[in-house]
């Protein structure tokens, strides 16, 4: 198996952080909900994205501090994004924020005249838990745990935390069981029946899965 260096992501970093918020929120579909959510192309979002992260704020998917990165020779072949959620200051109070000072003001209002579609699949994060926001592994690199090296850098550099938690699309299979190999569980699921859901998001169903520490 190769040998994986994992290390906090920097700035140079900023172009795979993109590829794989990019990644993950499709979740194996060709649906990009920032791209219908916001009705905005994916170009024109890379370049939002970007801005976000280079505040360098912390807390939340689009904070460069959230992120561990793991290299092979140089190259990079994955990474996690996540992040222990307070209730003091909520990733999606700061994610609102950076959304909302960085678009345009049209896509906010297409956007909140479809939240009660969106909203209906939303989930709150655990509060005190590590949340696993951002996965992303290459396919050429997967297969070789990085999953569960990333996952443990992740609780290793946040000392004393006693859950992680994950939300996933239920349509994704290969994440569903790549997180109960690490010993995530089912902990709750929430199911949309407006077919309209799909034209937005990846899928009508999404999973909360929980690993107690």
């Amino acid at each position: 198996m190769p040998k994986y260096i994992i290390r906090e992501a920097t700035v140079n970093d900023i172009d795979f952080i993109i590829e794989a918020i990019i990644e993950a929120e499709k979740s194996g579909s060709e649906i990009l909900s920032y791209s219908t959510v916001f009705n905005l192309s994916e170009n024109e979002l890379r370049k939002i994205f970007r801005l976000m992260l280079l505040e360098e704020i912390d807390g939340c998917e689009f904070s460069i501090s959230s992120y561990l990165i793991a290299e092979n020779d140089n190259t990079i072949a994955g990474t996690i994004g996540a992040w222990v959620e307070h209730e003091i200051s909520p990733s999606s109070i700061i994610k609102s924020n950076l959304l909302g000072y960085y678009l345009p003001k049209s896509s906010i209002i297409y956007a909140a005249l479809r939240a009660k579609i969106t909203s209906e699949l939303h989930i709150d994060h655990v509060i005190e838990a590590l949340s696993l926001e951002i996965v992303y592994i290459r396919t050429t690199h997967r297969g070789n745990h990085l999953f569960e090296l990333l996952s443990d850098a992740h609780i290793k550099r946040n000392k004393g935390i006693k859950e992680l938690a994950v939300q996933v699309m239920a349509n994704n299979d290969y994440a569903i069981r790549t997180y109960e190999r690490y010993g995530f569980k089912q902990s709750f699921v929430i199911k949309s029946d407006d077919e309209m859901i799909k034209q937005f998001l990846p899928f009508n169903e999404k999973i909360l899965m929980k690993k107690t520490l």
